[in-house]
């Protein structure tokens, strides 16, 4: 019997009726897929400020594979140094609130609801309404799972560009979960977007509202002679140096993605290095950590909803193939998300 003693303490008891447990999976130590494990246990009790969620289907994120494998080593401090404090994972999720706590209002049982919560690589997770909206009405919870992390980020990137229209926006990695929602809502704002994807993806990235793409297997980006308003990286390969010569005077460069880097500090390093390298020379460096909240997703939702914005699907995987999922999501090759489905999206 795997242990999950660094589990959340709702383990389930030989007596604990049937109907009130669920599959979730659960790790007690650092590592890859291969380290978690799928158990029955007790479904979650929502504290006074929590809702409990029905997952329908959830997503695979960079996020999710660097709290499994406790990388870089740096975020173990407030997650446990030699092993998890909490063996609860995944992030993102669609689903149906099906409980609440006594102090929340603003959710009632039986609102289907995208966003963030506790534990969603389950059958069952608790969230705060606060990082939670209604669910779009126009796509399936497959499609609607894919949007939190990735949208939210995508949204506050092209915020913190100031894209206006006519503006030039450069997008590198748009083939992925945060780069399709970027070329989409950049476009949207009026900018004038070019695409920096793989062969493969050229059509794909062209399709959601890029003017030009380029083949990074083809085109030396440093060589271009072509200067952005703004510069979303969402990889993070190309030289800072290298990057600020892309952008005209007083252009913004928004560091999302970065190579792996050290263990010890993972793609913190380069984040870091551009932050630094902005700090002169007439252009602006920002250095992007998501913040999930309601206000945000709505807005997202809103986009879905009017047309603008569509998640990209790289593939849906059952909910015993998660660990495939997330493999996938470490090869850094998905066109779009990874979803994964957790329930039947019909009742």
């Amino acid at each position: 019997m795997y242990n999950v003693h660094c589990m959340y303490d709702i383990q389930r008891s030989h007596t604990e009726d049937e109907q009130q447990s669920m599959q979730a999976y659960a790790t007690d130590r650092y590592g890859g897929p291969e380290v978690l494990r799928l158990s029955e246990i007790a479904r979650p009790k929502p504290a006074q400020d929590q809702v409990l969620i029905r997952v329908r289907a959830t997503s695979v994120n960079p996020l999710d594979w660097h709290e499994l494998r406790g990388e870089p080593w740096l975020m173990r401090m407030g997650k446990g140094l030699r092993r998890p404090n909490d063996g609860r994972r995944g992030n993102d999720l669609a689903g149906l609130v099906v409980a609440v706590g006594d102090g929340v209002t603003e959710l009632t049982p039986g609102t289907e609801v995208i966003g963030t919560g506790i534990g969603a690589f389950a059958e069952y997770a608790v969230a705060r309404p606060t990082s939670l909206a209604a669910a779009p009405t126009t796509i399936d919870p497959a499609e609607a799972a894919a949007l939190p992390i990735a949208g939210i980020t995508a949204l506050q990137a092209v915020r913190a560009a100031r894209i206006e229209t006519g503006a030039r926006v450069l997008i590198i990695g748009a083939s992925g979960g945060v780069g399709t929602c970027a070329v989409q809502i950049a476009a949207a704002s009026g900018g004038i977007v070019t695409g920096v994807c793989s062969t493969s993806n050229l059509d794909l990235v062209r399709s959601l509202g890029a003017s030009e793409v380029l083949d990074y297997t083809t085109t030396q980006l440093d060589g271009l002679t072509d200067r952005f308003d703004a510069c979303i990286d969402c990889v993070g390969n190309l030289p800072v140096k290298r990057c600020k010569r892309l952008l005209v005077k007083g252009g913004r460069y928004i560091a999302i993605g970065a190579p792996d880097g050290t263990k010890l500090l993972g793609p913190l390093t380069r984040l870091v290095h551009a932050k630094l390298a902005f700090s002169i020379g007439g252009r602006r460096g920002t250095v992007l950590f998501a913040s999930i909240g309601h206000n945000d997703l709505s807005e997202l939702v809103s986009m879905v909803d009017r047309g603008v914005l569509r998640p990209v699907i790289d593939r849906v995987v059952p909910f015993a193939a998660l660990a495939d999922g997330i493999r996938h999501v470490e090869t850094k090759r998905t066109r779009g998300k990874v979803v994964v489905q957790v329930a039947s999206f019909e009742g």
